[in-house]
């Protein structure tokens, strides 16, 4: 019996993710975070931040400086907003993200 449970531990700790697999989770992460910060930037650039609110702004520049782990917490209002949000969006799609790991989320209040 003993010797059972000891290959069946050894058997449900091989599905575990290997550190291999975790730094190519963490580079992965980064990764998607510089592309953000970039698209981010290249927004702002070619559509502007005229009609932008400020806490739209540090909402986005609060989730980069985070490592783009600090969640969703940014809510566009302003139609310049969505048009960033949109933006945003697009390009996060484009270079392979989950739509869940971009920052924008309208909570209820």
């Amino acid at each position: 019996m003993t010797r059972i449970l000891l290959i069946l531990a050894v058997t449900l700790a091989s599905f575990g993710p290997t550190r291999a697999e975790d730094t190519e989770v963490e580079a992965w992460a980064k990764e998607k975070c510089v592309r953000y910060e970039r698209a981010w930037n290249r927004a702002k650039d070619f559509i502007g931040l005229e009609g932008v609110s400020a806490e739209f702004i540090k909402g986005n520049e609060k989730f980069i400086a985070d490592g783009c782990s600090s969640g969703a917490d940014v809510c566009p209002h302003t139609p310049k907003e969505i048009e960033l949000a949109n933006a945003l969006t697009m390009a996060a799609m484009n270079f392979g993200t989950a739509s869940s790991f971009l920052p924008f989320i309208c909570r209820q209040r």
